[in-house]
């Protein structure tokens, strides 16, 4: 082979210089999620009133609201698989992936690796306190939320929208919702906006751009206002510990912490309406801001 023809099979690839091309590659699997979970829930939509059941289209229209959030769980699932390629390339990993195993095979030696390799107490204690920090940082945001949307009279925080999402997410079986809400819906979502999104703004960009952008799309996502300011704002927060505990442990540690405490809680409005002062707001919101300075100040993990 002369030298003239091994040069043509070189392949280059430009480097992301523009910003265009920076915003395709940060965005490209974000849109492909969304495009494959949103093609996901109508083929589930239409399958199942059409199966050959007797009595089934009755069954959907009364079980109408849990149903949706189970398609939402099995839809996010589905299309979350095509972003787990990109989840082991960007995701910060110790050690090395096996790459003559499959994907779900490589996944769960990252698994091993990243989310069950404690090697030192302080990273255990760093954990546990991510579990502490997602219920603080949950108790004062819906409480913010709460006073806000009492004190604006239901006009501007609160939207017909984020009652329907309510009353799915409560419709669910205590069992189903710890399932979807405080380990499929954590996991995806993780995986999705920490472990693709945020890793990949990293690349270009300042850790304040990536914690502030990710939590951005990361809250514009639940597509309320009112969750949009919880999820931008738990966003951040996870973004931080990711960056500073240096493990996917973290992040998700926080999120299903968060989302369980809140969905077992719900049913206890007796109890809970006794926290909806601005004094519990501030106590919650300090002991999330003492968590956070501990974390940046103490970490083996500088970003």
């Amino acid at each position: 082979m002369s030298v003239k023809n091994s040069k043509r099979q070189v392949k280059k690839i430009p480097k992301r210089t523009t910003l265009l091309q920076k915003l395709a590659y940060i965005l490209r699997p974000f849109v492909l999620y969304m495009l494959v979970k949103t093609a996901a829930m109508l083929f589930l939509a239409i399958a199942i009133p059409a199966l050959p059941i007797t009595g089934i289209a009755a069954w959907v229209e009364r079980n109408a609201h849990p149903l949706s959030a189970a398609v939402n769980g099995v839809a996010s699932l589905a299309a979350v698989c095509f972003l787990l390629n990109d989840f082991l390339i960007e995701a910060s990993t110790t050690g090395e992936v096996d790459i003559d195993k499959g994907i779900f095979g490589q996944m769960a030696g990252f698994a091993r690796m990243d989310l069950l390799g404690i090697r030192t107490k302080q990273k255990a204690v760093r954990l546990g306190l991510c579990i502490l920090l997602g219920i603080t940082a949950s108790l004062a945001l819906n409480i913010m939320v709460e006073l806000a949307v009492s004190a604006s009279g239901n006009k501007i925080l609160y939207s017909e929208r984020y009652e329907t999402v309510e009353t799915i997410q409560y419709s669910v079986p205590a069992a189903v919702g710890i399932v979807l809400y405080g380990i499929l819906s954590p996991l995806v979502e993780e995986i999705v906006f920490r472990g693709v999104i945020y890793n990949r703004i990293r690349k270009f960009y300042s850790l304040t751009a990536a914690v502030g952008c990710s939590a951005l799309l990361f809250g514009m996502f639940h597509g309320n206002l009112p969750q949009m300011v919880y999820g931008t704002a738990m966003g951040a927060m996870m973004a931080v510990c990711y960056a500073y505990i240096g493990c996917f442990a973290a992040p998700l540690l926080v999120h299903m912490s968060a989302n369980l405490f809140t969905f077992l809680v719900s049913g206890y409005t007796e109890w809970t309406a006794g926290l909806l002062t601005p004094v519990w707001c501030a106590v919650f919101a300090a002991l999330s801001a003492v968590i956070l300075w501990y974390f940046i100040h103490f970490s083996d993990s500088r970003p």
